[in-house]
């Protein structure tokens, strides 16, 4: 299914959101690598919902990131797009940095959250569980930390050692609005977990087997904080399942949502 791409105004900043599919809307939240370019995964999707990908600010092309300095001014972004886009209820669905900030829009805004999905989200600290600085990596150390499998060609197409001068361009930016909200603390927010009681909508959260990235026991951590959510684990996949396992995920996924 071929994308509609579209500059949405929020506040001045022009984000670039895609769009495609026909039903109810489901809004996608990407990770850090800033996967907001039409993938197998979302064409799943979209066969059953009305899929929106949105780039966050500083991603992809995305302006408005001079006015991120913490994770909440993303929250605050996203309530503002939402009401750009007529979207009242969505169904939501996060990867990593965009699961994180899934689950905080679910806590501030819960009364506009269909249904939740958490794929592998950051946000949580758990004490005893390493996360390794992802700042600090270089491209092999990321694949390694993101993917079962580093060398495989999949990897390297999102994580490449010789970007080009553009790609190169668009993986700093997004590396320097990463930071901008997820430095310090690193990757999480300290009341995040005191507040997921008040996540009302139905919650699944889905765990790549092999994160190596983000341990599975902030899996666990969320699904006993968000009341009646359920923790599922994708086999055969590490840090990112949309990219890695497509079709798994999206059964999960679709089910889920569907039932």
């Amino acid at each position: 299914m071929t994308a509609h791409e579209e500059l949405v105004e929020v506040r001045g900043a022009h984000i670039r959101v895609l769009r495609a599919g026909s039903g109810e809307p489901l809004v996608y939240l990407h990770s850090f690598l800033g996967e907001a370019s039409w993938l197998p995964f979302f064409d799943l999707l979209s066969r059953s919902f009305t899929v929106y990908v949105p780039a966050h600010p500083g991603f992809s092309g995305s302006e408005g990131l001079e006015r991120v300095d913490t994770f909440h001014d993303m929250v605050f972004h996203y309530a503002d797009l939402f009401d750009e886009i007529g979207l009242e209820k969505p169904y939501i669905v996060g990867l990593s940095l965009g699961g994180w900030l899934a689950a905080e829009v679910a806590v501030h805004y819960s009364h506009r959250v269909r249904k939740l999905v958490l794929i592998d989200a950051m946000g949580l600290h758990v004490a005893g569980h390493f996360i390794p600085d992802m700042f600090a990596a270089n491209p092999s150390e990321t694949r390694a930390l993101c993917f079962t499998n580093p060398d495989s060609e999949l990897a390297h197409s999102f994580v490449s050692d010789a970007p080009s001068p553009e790609m190169l361009d668009l993986m700093l930016t997004a590396r320097q609005a990463s930071a901008r909200v997820a430095w310090n603390p690193y990757l999480h927010d300290p009341k995040l977990q005191d507040r997921l009681y008040r996540v009302s909508a139905p919650t699944l959260i889905l765990w790549g087997e092999t994160d190596r990235l983000i341990p599975l026991e902030h899996g666990r951590l969320y699904e006993q904080n968000i009341n009646g959510a359920r923790l599922s684990i994708v086999k055969g996949c590490g840090h990112l399942p949309p990219l890695e396992r497509p079709d798994e995920t999206a059964r999960y996924v679709l089910e889920f949502l569907n039932s």
